[in-house]
């Protein structure tokens, strides 16, 4: 009896050390770099920093709207910029994200297969500052994991309890709707299959993926949209570590092998047809099929930029349901040990090229300093040898407290709070030119007087440089230009 008891509460202990121990590994690569690279990051911490401007009056032409979703995120920044500056803003707002994400999943993965640290963690690690993170979609990566939480008190409860966990919805909502409606219809799909015998759950599969092609149709035909035949590769979610070049790549077939291991060995151990009529098995069907059938980008009437990256947004709950269905496997030694050498290397790749990005941008920060203060700037800073997805709103960042991102993109796309008026002098109004700045297309013009431009330059074009444009001058026209001027 005694020995029981012992085994029983060394268990519990084992639980409560997870707690802390799993949260700090966690937040290590939010404080590991001098910031953290993500590349809406940027351009997020820049427009909280303008929403206060725009409350000070300090920002003719711009405004806030009153929109319900995709704001969550940005008002926690805000909040935390005016309070702590803006690099501590950055890194709290993103660690809340990153533990509401990745206790979410973690919690989502136990209550619906069962409990496997050490297939989960690792996993769930690596998925938490996978494609989704390092795209910076913090508003969808919140509202995901609020809705991961979600999942994870309602699975399998009685619908009292599905409506006191229907406020964190609510909350969600308020980051991104996308999640929202994943987490509505996964929890529909939960329940009616609960209470369908499982050989009637095929069925309920046929129809829920008559709702995903319809979706994806309505999508298709009632807005521009676009579709790539290569979403077909997003299916397993184990492409969310995919990230900067080859050796990431090499990673994603070691984790997908790992994943299709444990999959060969729940159907030995199941069966094939047991293993199809489980509902973790399903949801991953469904998911798949969101993942392949709904386009990749839309464009909504009420925005001025496409919605984008859905089939790799979807991904990441395919990646989820996914670890929900193999984490019910057996894990041997080998299997245990691959995956931590998987996370160690992914996590020590990624250590490197975020150095790599930080001294990018302390390259921009010394170009920006001898720039006058307040000034408009534009940014040609293309990096295809790391293949990365972080440099494209550096300039964002750097310019907070210190100039103005003429181009930045998030007024004109109309999905987030700021808006702009045109000729306001502060950023361009119109998408299409946003785009020309970033494609190197854009030619200067008077109302944009005077206006500096951030470039490659040096030898091997491997140093940041800036200078001023001149009327009728195209943006990446000093990409050319090899010897580096006065920085």
């Amino acid at each position: 009896m005694r020995i029981g008891k012992r085994i029983v509460y060394w268990q519990k202990a084992r639980e409560w050390i997870a707690i802390p121990l799993f949260s700090i590994v966690l937040l290590i690569p939010c404080f590991w770099q001098s910031r953290i690279q993500s590349a809406d990051l940027s351009s997020h911490i820049y427009n909280a920093w303008l929403a206060s401007q725009i409350h000070q009056g300090k920002a003719p032409g711009l405004w806030i709207s009153s929109q319900s979703n995709n704001v969550l995120f940005d008002l926690m920044l805000e909040w935390l910029l005016v309070r702590v500056g803006p690099d501590l803003a950055q890194r709290f707002a993103v660690s809340i994200s990153v533990l509401v994400f990745g206790w979410g999943a973690v919690l989502f993965i136990f209550r619906v297969g069962s409990r496997n640290w050490w297939f989960a963690g690792p996993c769930v690690a690596m998925l938490s500052y996978g494609f989704v993170f390092h795209m910076g979609f913090f508003n969808f990566y919140l509202a995901l994991g609020l809705c991961l939480w979600y999942l994870a008190i309602s699975w399998g409860k009685a619908w009292r309890v599905h409506a006191m966990a229907a406020p964190l919805l609510i909350v969600a909502w308020m980051a991104h709707p996308f999640p929202v409606v994943w987490a509505v219809g996964t929890t529909a799909y939960a329940v009616v299959a609960t209470r369908l015998q499982p050989r009637r759950r095929p069925l309920l599969l046929v129809l829920g993926l008559a709702i995903v092609v319809a979706a994806g149709y309505i999508l298709t035909h009632r807005y521009a949209s676009v579709w790539y035949l290569d979403q077909a590769t997003l299916i397993t979610g184990a492409n969310q570590i995919a990230l900067f070049g080859i050796k990431y790549v090499l990673l994603f077939a070691a984790l997908l092998l790992v994943w299709l291991l444990l999959l060969r060995k729940l159907v030995k151990d199941m069966g094939v047809i047991h293993l199809f009529l489980t509902i973790p098995f399903q949801l991953w069907l469904l998911n798949t099929a969101a993942v392949v059938l709904i386009p990749d980008r839309v464009l909504f009437p009420q925005f001025g930029q496409s919605f984008g990256f859905i089939a790799e947004r979807l991904s990441l709950g395919a990646g989820l349901s996914m670890c929900a269905l193999l984490v019910a496997a057996h894990t041997g030694r080998l299997v245990k040990v691959a995956l931590a050498a998987i996370a160690l290397l992914f996590f020590g790749f990624l250590y490197t090229d975020d150095r790599t990005l930080n001294h990018r941008e302390d390259q921009l920060d010394a170009a920006l300093s001898a720039l006058p203060q307040g000034g408009r700037v534009v940014s040609f800073l293309p990096d295809p040898s790391l293949y990365s997805l972080c440099v494209h709103h550096d300039l964002d960042r750097a310019c907070v407290g210190r100039c103005l991102s003429y181009a930045n993109y998030e007024p004109s796309s109309r999905q987030f709070r700021i808006r702009a008026a045109p000729g306001n002098g502060i950023v361009l109004d119109k998408s299409v030119d946003v785009d020309a700045v970033s494609g190197g297309t854009y030619v200067v013009q008077s109302r944009d007087l005077p206006i500096y431009l951030v470039y490659p330059c040096g030898f091997g074009l491997s140093e940041v440089c800036s200078r001023q444009l001149q009327l009728g001058e195209k943006v990446a026209g000093s990409r050319e230009i090899a010897p580096a001027p006065a920085r």
